[in-house]
């Protein structure tokens, strides 16, 4: 009974996630490593010089973002416009293209 008691707690800590309980973004190994500027693929907060990790679930992007607002637009990204939502964050159309 107590191997299985042992058992039941190291299946329960294997089914954590790691950090903020956010789920890992895809990460192609191919790409340049990431390094925390805004829309970079990010996993948490400490990952992005503005320290602000954010996770997009309808886009399915996890990104370094930034605020924003009417005074104080979003960065461009590629010549791409990102969006100020409703939240004061920007937005990205897609993550930059590097893994975290």
């Amino acid at each position: 009974m107590r191997c299985l008691a042992i058992a039941f707690v190291l299946l329960l800590a294997a089914c954590e996630t790691g950090g903020e309980g956010t789920p890992l973004p895809d990460a192609d190994l191919t790409l340049p490593k990431c390094t925390g500027v805004v829309y970079d693929s990010c996993t948490s907060n400490a990952g992005c010089m503005s320290m602000n990790c954010k996770l997009y679930d309808q886009n399915g992007i996890q990104v370094c973002t930034v605020t924003c607002s009417a005074s104080m637009p979003c960065p461009m990204q590629n010549g791409m416009p990102a969006s100020c939502n409703n939240r004061g964050l920007c937005k990205p159309p897609a993550a930059n293209a590097c893994h975290p």
